[in-house]
């Protein structure tokens, strides 16, 4: 749950309007066994972002297809990407750019994903 507090306190320094942030819970270690609760969804409060609960992995698989050469060094369990932040251009559709930044665990790199977010929206 770090990455939740990493999350909002990025959000909290940008104040950009123009962001759209997803974050995706999915069940990866044993205590993840149902969706997040509300306390938890509550942790990232910031109206910005949208999340979704993902207990199949959907997202993460499809994430993982569309990466060709900015695979992260980091965060796979069992094969499943995970903890991973992904920052993309303005008005892309899914699939049809890479990433300008992908990293993780998000705890450990919200320091660079603030500089890149920050560059992003200027």
């Amino acid at each position: 749950m770090r990455g939740a507090s990493a999350i909002e306190e990025l959000l909290k320094q940008e104040k950009s309007a123009n962001l759209a942030i997803l974050v995706v819970w999915e069940p990866i270690l044993a205590s993840d066994w149902s969706r997040p609760t509300r306390p938890v969804l509550g942790r990232i409060s910031d109206p910005r972002v949208s999340q979704f609960w993902d207990k199949d992995h959907l997202i993460a698989k499809q994430l993982d297809q569309h990466l060709s050469t900015s695979q992260p060094d980091c965060c796979r369990h069992a094969g499943i990407l995970w903890d991973v932040a992904a920052l993309y251009p303005k008005r892309v559709p899914w699939g049809g750019s890479q990433p300008v930044f992908i990293d993780g665990a998000v705890v450990k790199v919200q320091a660079e994903l603030a500089k890149q977010l920050s560059a992003a929206v200027r």
